[in-house]
Parts: C-alpha cells; sequence; structure tokens
C-alpha cells in the first residue's frame, strides 16, 4: 500500500533539485497513481501545491524555530520539514500530532533516525507557537518585505506591482493566488445544441449543470459568460458526462475572452500561431463552422498533437494542425487570415494561482527575453492578417513591457490601428481600458486568471 506522505516526500524532492522544468511533474505522479482513492490524490495535490506556493512563508517560519537554516539541511529532511510544516499551518483537518509523528516516521525509514529529534522538535515548536509568527513590518520597503514573505512571491516582483498597481491591489492579486480555484470547462455550444435538438442555450446549459451535478460533480454557471460552467471537487474531468462526446473542454474565462473579443464569423479563416494548449483554435473553430478554417500550429508535435485530440473529441474537421515555428515567417500565410491569434510564449505571471512553479523560476532577465521574443513572433507573423482583418494580441501575464508596451510598439512600426472592444465584452468586465482596444484583467478581479486581450486592425492602404 502506498505511504501517501511519502509520495509527497518524493515529488517534494524532486521539485527541489530541479524546479527548472518540472511544471508536469505533479500531473505526471497523479496519472501514476491514479488507482488511489480520490481523497488520498487531493492529499497529494493540495500538499505539493501548497509548499511550492508557499514556499517562501514556510522556510521563513522554519528559520525562526530552526538552529539549522532551510537552505543548510539536507535535501531530504528540508523537504519532510517543509511538508510537515504546511500541514501545522494551513491543514485544520489534519492534526498537528500526526503531522509530527509522520514526519518522524519518514526521517527515520530514510535512514535519518538520528534528526528524529531534531524533526519532531521543530515541528512541535512552531505547532505551538504558529498564531505568533511575526513576519517583517509592513512600513518597510512601501510593505514589499512583507508581502513577498508572507504570499511567498520574489521581492522585486512585488516591487514591480506595488508601483503598477498600489499596494492594495497587489495584496488583492497575491491573496487570489493563493485561493482555491475552480476548473473551468467551456461548452461546444453547436454540439451541445445539436444533441438537445434544442435553439434555447441558457435551458441547454441549465440542463446539463443538472446533469454534472446528478453525476457527483460540483458544477454551476459561470458569472461571465453562459457557456462556461465552473467544477469544484473534480477528480478526472475525463469521467465526467459529456467529455467522450465532445461537449466541453477545459478552458478558463479569460482565454474564452480572447474569441468572444474577435468574434469569428461563420466561413472565416483563423491562424493561430502559438496554439497550445488549444483552447482558443477549438473556440475559434466552433465560431466559423464547418465552412471556415482554422491553422493552428506550435512549436513541437507533441503539442499539436494534444491539438489534434482535443478536435477530434470535439467532432471538429475544419482545424488543420501543423508544427511550425512562430519566429519564422511563412510567405503562404501572407494575407490570408480573417482574425490572426498571437497569443504569444509570455511569463505566465497572471496564472501563477494555477502553476506556482512560475514565480519561483521568473526572472527579471527573463522577463526582458521574453519581450523580445513577443516581439520576434509578431514581426515574423503580422502580414499573415488580410488588410481590413483583425490581428488579437493576447498573454497570460502581468507585466506591461509585455502587454500594453507591445501594444504601443505594435500600432507605431507596423500597419495597425486600436479596436474599440467596449460592445464585445460581457456586461460584468470593467471597460476601463476599452476603447483603447484592449483590457488587462488583474487576477482576481473578476474571479479569472490575469489576462491581456488586444484587438488591432490591420490597415488596408499597403
Amino acid at each position: 500500500m502506498a505511504n501517501i506522505r511519502e509520495i509527497v516526500l518524493n515529488i517534494l524532492m524532486e521539485y527541489d533539485k530541479d524546479k527548472a522544468g518540472k511544471m508536469s511533474l505533479l500531473k505526471d505522479s497523479l496519472e501514476k497513481y491514479d488507482y488511489l482513492e480520490t481523497r488520498d490524490k487531493a492529499f497529494i495535490k493540495r500538499v505539493v501545491d501548497g509548499c511550492l506556493e508557499r514556499q517562501t512563508q514556510i522556510d521563513y517560519c522554519l528559520d525562526q524555530f530552526s538552529k539549522v537554516k532551510v537552505q543548510k539541511m539536507q535535501p531530504l529532511i528540508r523537504s519532510l520539514m517543509r511538508m510537515g510544516t504546511y500541514q501545522i499551518m494551513f491543514m485544520d483537518q489534519v492534526p498537528d500530532s500526526a503531522a509530527c509523528n509522520e514526519a518522524v516516521k519518514l526521517a527515520d525509514k530514510h535512514k535519518f533516525s538520528g534528526l528524529k529529534g531534531f524533526v519532531n522538535g521543530v515541528l512541535r515548536n512552531i505547532s505551538r507557537n504558529k498564531e505568533n509568527i511575526k513576519y517583517p513590518d509592513k512600513a518597510i520597503d512601501n510593505g514589499c518585505e512583507y508581502l513577498s514573505v508572507f504570499y511567498s512571491t520574489p521581492k522585486w516582483l512585488c516591487e514591480m506591482w506595488v508601483s503598477e498597481y498600489g499596494y492594495d491591489r497587489t495584496e488583492s492579486i497575491l491573496e487570489f493566488f493563493l485561493q482555491a480555484r475552480p476548473t473551468t470547462i467551456r461548452l461546444n455550444v453547436p454540439k451541445l445544441m445539436e444533441m438537445n435538438k434544442a435553439s434555447d442555450l441558457d435551458a441547454s446549459v441549465d440542463a446539463y449543470v443538472k446533469e454534472l451535478n446528478e453525476a457527483g460533480a460540483v458544477a454551476k454557471k459561470n458569472p461571465i459568460l453562459n457557456y462556461a460552467i465552473d467544477l469544484e471537487k473534480t477528480d478526472n474531468i475525463k469521467f465526467l458526462p459529456g467529455f467522450d462526446e465532445g461537449l466541453f473542454t477545459v478552458q478558463d474565462v479569460s482565454s474564452m475572452l480572447v474569441t468572444e473579443v474577435a468574434d469569428p464569423k461563420e466561413g472565416q479563416t483563423v491562424i493561430d500561431v502559438c496554439a497550445t494548449p488549444g483552447g482558443k483554435t477549438l473556440h475559434a473553430a466552433e465560431r466559423v463552422g464547418v465552412e471556415g478554417r482554422v491553422i493552428s500550429r506550435d512549436l513541437s508535435d507533441r503539442k499539436c498533437d494534444i491539438i489534434r485530440e482535443n478536435a477530434e473529441r470535439l467532432g471538429l474537421s475544419n482545424i488543420e494542425v501543423e508544427a511550425f515555428d512562430a519566429r519564422i515567417h511563412d510567405g503562404n500565410l501572407e494575407d490570408m487570415a480573417d482574425i490572426l491569434y498571437l497569443d504569444v510564449p509570455c511569463s505566465g505571471l497572471g496564472i501563477i494561482g494555477r502553476k506556482s512553479d512560475i514565480k519561483l523560476n521568473t526572472t527579471k532577465k527573463g522577463l526582458k527575453e521574453l519581450s523580445d521574443l513577443q516581439w520576434e513572433i509578431v514581426k515574423a507573423a503580422y502580414d499573415y492578417v488580410r488588410p481590413g482583418g483583425i490581428l488579437m494580441y493576447s498573454t497570460c501575464t502581468v507585466n506591461k513591457a509585455e502587454n500594453e508596451a507591445m501594444i504601443d510598439r505594435i500600432c507605431k512600426e507596423l500597419p495597425f490601428d486600436r479596436v474599440d472592444i467596449t460592445d464585445a465584452l460581457p456586461a460584468s468586465i470593467d471597460k476601463k481600458s476599452s476603447k483603447e482596444g484592449y483590457i488587462q484583467l488583474l487576477p482576481g478581479e473578476f474571479g479569472t486568471d490575469g489576462f491581456f486581450i488586444a484587438k488591432l486592425l490591420r490597415r488596408k492602404e499597403k
């Protein structure tokens, strides 16, 4: 029988060994142990995610109670102490005594019996004093030192956001990253209506939500888009009714808004040059219909295979998936697209709440390199848009150099003008910058990921 905490320990040690390039480690591990009970898999995910997203805070607390600082600990002991501390501080349903005792057992099992007393003493000391831990003074460094420690976010990132959005908005963003989030699915509207033989979308969605809840999911309609559903406490979406029939795909509402704003029409041609994971490609294909065409590209065959699999499951035959480097100009696509999607590689700062390792790996230098890459892709692909066509520029980040500054540069150096998107946005979304052709969704502002969307029109004159 698998030791659940030992599985967690092994995953954390792998992350600690090499933080870069491990984004799929937890997902791969959960698939490996898919035979476990739902509650056990939920425990593994909760503790691993929690230790990663709160690592700075956990290490700060450990350093207050341990004579041996975290970075000086043996790698196994370091991961063991982090998982024990996380359970004590953030998991009320786990008795502190159980977290301590299980950590001691694992230390002994892995031949660290000489450190059992150390492990036990430090964790029990944290347990006794967890309500009285002193964090940095909010008056220091505009509160950035406090934000960095309490929300486990690099200080330079806190400083950047405080300078751009102010302290209160930055703290709201960081709080949102640590909150439990639902999984959001986008309904395949044409297929849903076809299967229900119905003309009323809202009634069809209500019926499907009821079916999901009867199957054991916790489902409710998303308040922003009527074809989106939020799911909580869902073990594996592949087992939900409608998955095999292609009734839905996983996609955050912020990403759905790209197609909502682009507004593809039946029969149009859409080109998506950085398509993985494919949500926008699939969404566009549903909108342009069987007479339309979507050319969907990404860098690797593996990523393209994922898009192909989902297109087949959703019954979409109007998608042409190709492996292609977006940095390379393809003369065959010039003036072909009614709509071009440029969802360029970005820092991902808007989705830290879903991928906590982003904040562990992002650097200032990396942000600059990404801006350079984004411009390289823009220059290679912009003329795929026909004169009078639309360029949709989007990222899942909250960084003005990758977003607003990039749009300014495109409109200054290339033949594009901003398009007022006010009428294209749902009523519940703040229209503060929509007349300027873009919207920056801050994480949690409308319950969505952080996302940037801009709509640009290619001028008809050459």
